[in-house]
């Protein structure tokens, strides 16, 4: 058992350029199952939770808090195909803080940097919409791009955002 680790590889305020980024990693990994992704965000309001089940009525809502005038509510909806990812987090971002995850891939075996297996176990891809953490724990404009991998592993996160013409751009987070 473990958590992977979390490394941001671009940053920017176009989701659009977020999302192509994601499409073009998800190409570099050695095997991809497109249903293994869903989405997860977070209502802070009745009227956001109305607006997101509207988005999508087959998502699933599971109340976190409703006490003394507060409310919070986390959404998950599963998606079979990146473009259904595309457009679930396009109309969730305009809403409220959202991520979107691919889990059921493999990052390539690098034999030339010491790598001699494919990831599977912690490989993930991820876009925090309006966030810079993995978690959406605050607000931002900036969309962040995340590899998931073997915590300790390096070298794979940045020869797999290399390979696509980006770089890590901030020290990597404690993952799932």
């Amino acid at each position: 058992m473990g958590n992977t680790r979390a490394w941001p590889v671009l940053r920017t305020t176009d989701l659009g350029e977020a999302l192509d980024l994601a499409e073009r990693l998800l190409a570099v990994a050695s095997w991809y199952d497109p249903a293994g992704c869903y989405l997860d965000a977070w209502a802070y309001t009745h009227d956001a939770l109305d607006r997101l089940v509207g988005a999508f009525p087959e998502a699933k809502v599971e109340p976190w808090l409703e006490d003394a005038g507060e409310f919070v509510a986390s959404v998950s909806l599963g998606v079979k195909s990146v473009v259904e990812a595309r457009d679930a987090l396009v109309a969730w971002a305009d809403i409220t803080r959202c991520y979107v995850l691919w889990h059921n891939l493999k990052w390539p075996a690098l034999p030339e940097l010491g790598l001699e297996y494919e990831e599977y176990k912690y490989a993930e891809l991820q876009i925090a919409s309006n966030s810079h953490d993995i978690y959406c724990t605050e607000w931002t404009a900036e969309h962040t791009v995340f590899v998931h991998g073997r915590p300790g592993d390096e070298a794979r996160p940045a020869w797999l955002a290399a390979q696509v013409g980006a770089g890590i751009v901030g020290p990597p987070e404690f993952g799932w």
